[in-house]
């Protein structure tokens, strides 16, 4: 009997699968005797019910086009988002419209287009590796092929030596360009002219931003020197510059690790209690007025959400979550102040911020949220809800480890941002002093520190795919006669970092015998300070005037950081400049500067490599690797307790602690793709959050939706008395 109802459950999910609009119970009865009429509709009834209780399929009501109570659909989880959409039945509500963004999604706007299009290729490269067993792509096979050669290669002399490289490219180009004027050979000059400045803002953005090879300045010697334009090189006949023994010394203390690639057996896990936290925003489109030539624009909620497992060695899964879709303070949205709070930002604002400053205020506003759920479970002041049969905590258990779904570094961060005048720059100052509020009671705890780590899902910035590249351009591989990779597969890597560090790991364990989930293949681990991100590209390095004389800023002085702040406001006023902010004002900022870093690396247990090894699978089974983050007290100037630090990280993680995420994938943005998406590898308490700020699928409160109604009545009086 049991096998009989397996197989019918398989055929209504394959049927769901193929309707990504859904279908309603008479319409699943209708196509399943179609081809079998011995099928009972009572049965079909009853396991449709089984399926929605135990998550395996989603049930929701359609739009109705007549009078009446709108019908039921089922939906396969794969085929559609798992958000609830509280509004559906709220009137004056807009509910087609009306929906749920997870921050992942709200985080891919953030990625350069070529970055995106690295994605694209990746999904494009995975479906013909598993088509082919692992043979189709070029690309793909030559880093598998040597991934064991290039594991072993030091990444402190991989950058030196592929800097030195980029430099005597860039200088040959110039040369180039100069001939080419020579001889009035024009046109080709200007093809070598742009790509000699791609190749200066790629030097510039990876090589100066993210590695920090600093420029000179102020008579002060830097790393890496380059012209400004390409222009520079045949005009002024400026070359690039470069001075190893000062970019091998920076690295020595950005890079941990000896190997780009290596295997590890963190230690057994040290955590109780361990938090995954997320946030998403709500659209809410208000029903569109009736001859308006306006157009709607949504009302932005914010949420967050947070997900707690704890582990006693108990067989059931403790899970407990805490929510919070309307904040207190939700009911004085018309107040400057609770936009202000990132609560609620009205269409009124879009308008008046204008579009680009709104979508960077949305996304501060969700990053504020977010980390004042991670302050609440850091000050234990959370309410946490029992999944299924738990009882409620009487006392919150001490948290030791927060995930968070996204980047440690708040996503809007620079000092521009963070002196904007009005309302964009009062989300943006909350959000941070939020964060600093964070990293206080986390990392400088004194009650005990707790690790704070993030997965990343959509890195913005690869740094190790160009690594990988460089190093398989420098090996001349050559097939039929040609080199396989070129010049421009450096400058412009095909894959990005979370399908090269897959890559990478496979081709090691191809060669593995044992597939432990304690052990792990982990890349090198790289050190950035917020300071790093905070400020664009023509302040960095920070110079500062001591006795009228030009200094570099020693970036672990407190005193160095208000020094540069009160020559900062000096100049501004100055030159007339209005700024609004005192000194006081950039205490959160620079406390953050001074004090916070993070650990990054890419790492997957052996043991999920197992299937695409030793199945016979035909290649399937891939995924994704998130970059994996964890904050750092910069004070503690010691690259030994950073490692300990992602240590005690890992050790949740080497507990099995891993998930695969199908939801949210790094090629999510292509629609009606779903059969050709990859999961992400994540912690299983980001998964979990992820499912708690999607109101614990389906398992909204009454008083939450109670709260959202007043909300939209409220709200659309608002807007009535506004007219």
């Amino acid at each position: 009997m049991a096998a009989a109802e397996d197989i019918l459950t398989q055929k209504i999910l394959d049927l769901l699968l193929k309707q990504p609009e859904g279908l309603e119970v008479d319409e699943i009865i209708n196509h399943l005797q179609a081809k079998d009429s011995d099928i009972s509709p009572r049965g079909v009834r009853n396991l449709l019910n089984q399926l929605v209780k135990g998550e395996k399929l989603i049930k929701r009501k359609r739009q109705g086009q007549g009078r009446g109570k709108p019908p039921y659909a089922y939906f396969n989880l794969k085929t559609v988002s798992q958000y609830v959409n509280p509004f559906q039945d709220i009137p004056g509500v807009d509910s087609a419209k009306s929906h749920f963004v997870a921050k992942t999604e709200i985080e891919k706007e953030q990625i350069n287009p070529q970055e995106r299009e690295r994605q694209k290729q990746w999904r494009t490269v995975l479906e013909r590796i598993a088509a082919n067993n692992l043979l189709a792509d070029t690309y793909a096979k030559v880093i598998i092929d040597y991934a064991s050669e290039i594991a072993i290669q030091n990444p402190v002399e991989l950058v030196v030596n592929m800097a030195h490289w980029v430099v005597n490219d860039l200088n040959q180009l110039g040369e180039e360009i100069e001939c080419k004027l020579q001889k009035s050979e024009t046109v080709e000059a200007q093809v070598l002219v742009r790509r000699l400045d791609e190749r200066l803002t790629w030097a510039r953005n990876n090589l100066q931003k993210f590695w920090r090879l600093d420029r000179s300045r102020d008579e002060i010697e830097g790393i890496l020197d380059l012209p400004s334009q390409a222009k520079n090189f045949f005009r002024d006949g400026i070359r690039a510059q470069f001075n190893e023994k000062a970019a091998r010394d920076r690295l020595k203390n950005r890079i941990i690790g000896d190997r780009l690639i290596d295997e590890t057996t963190p230690p057994v896990n040290q955590h109780k209690a361990a938090v995954g936290t997320d946030a998403s925003i709500a659209k809410i489109f208000l029903n569109h007025t009736s001859g308006s030539f306006i157009p709607p624009d949504p009302v932005i909620v914010t949420t967050s959400a947070a997900a707690m497992v704890v582990d006693d060695n108990n067989p059931t899964k403790q899970e407990y979550l805490d929510f919070d879709i309307s904040p207190d303070g939700l009911q004085e949205y018309e107040e400057y102040n609770a936009a202000a709070k990132g609560l609620v930002l009205s269409p009124n604002l879009m308008r008046t911020l204008g579009t680009d400053t709104f979508k960077r205020a949305q996304t501060a506003a969700l990053e504020l949220r977010q980390y004042h759920q991670d302050y609440r479970v850091a000050t234990r002041t959370t309410e946490w809800r029992p999944m299924g049969n738990l009882p409620d905590l009487e006392i919150n258990p001490k948290v030791t480890l927060i995930f968070r779904d996204g980047r440690v570094f708040p996503v809007v961060h620079r000092i521009n941002f963070y002196e904007a005048d009005g309302l964009y720059g009062d989300i943006v100052r909350n959000q941070i002093a939020e964060f600093a509020g964070v990293i206080h009671n986390t990392l400088l705890n004194p009650l005990g520190e707790i690790v704070y780590g993030s997965a990343v899902k959509n890195p913005e910035l690869s740094w190790l795919s160009p690594l990988v590249f460089w190093y398989l351009y420098n090996r001349k591989i050559q097939e039929q006669g040609k080199f396989i990779v070129n010049a421009d597969d450096v400058y412009k890597a095909p894959f990005v970092d979370t399908s090269v560090s897959h890559l990478l790991f496979l081709g090691l364990a191809n060669h593995s015998s044992e597939f432990n989930k304690q052990k792990h293949f982990i890349s090198c681990r790289v050190l950035r300070r917020f300071s790093d991100i905070a400020f664009v590209d023509d302040i960095l390095p920070i110079i500062i005037s001591k006795d009228e004389q030009p200094e570099p800023l020693n970036e672990n002085d407190i005193e160095d950081w208000q020094t540069f702040i009160a020559q900062r406001l000096a100049r501004k006023k100055a030159n007339g400049e209005e700024n609004r902010l005192e000194e006081d004002d950039y205490t959160p900022f620079i406390y953050i500067c001074q004090k916070v870093g993070v650990l990054m690396c890419y790492a997957a247990p052996t043991s999920a490599y197992e299937i695409i090894v030793n199945g016979d699978s035909g290649g399937s089974g891939h995924f994704l690797i998130p970059r994996l983050e964890v904050a750092i007290n910069l004070e503690k100037q010691n690259l030994q307790t950073y490692q300990k630090t992602l240590d005690k990280m890992l050790s949740w993680l080497a507990a099995g602690r891993w998930e695969r995420d199908h939801g949210h994938t790094q090629t999510g943005f292509d629609e009606g793709e779903t059969e050709s998406r990859y999961p992400v590898l994540v912690p299983d308490v980001t998964l979990y959050a992820d499912e708690a700020a999607k109101f614990a699928r389906n398992k909204l409160s009454d008083e939450v939706e109670e709260k959202v109604r007043n909300l939209i009545a409220d709200l659309k009086k608002h807007l009535a008395g506004g007219r």
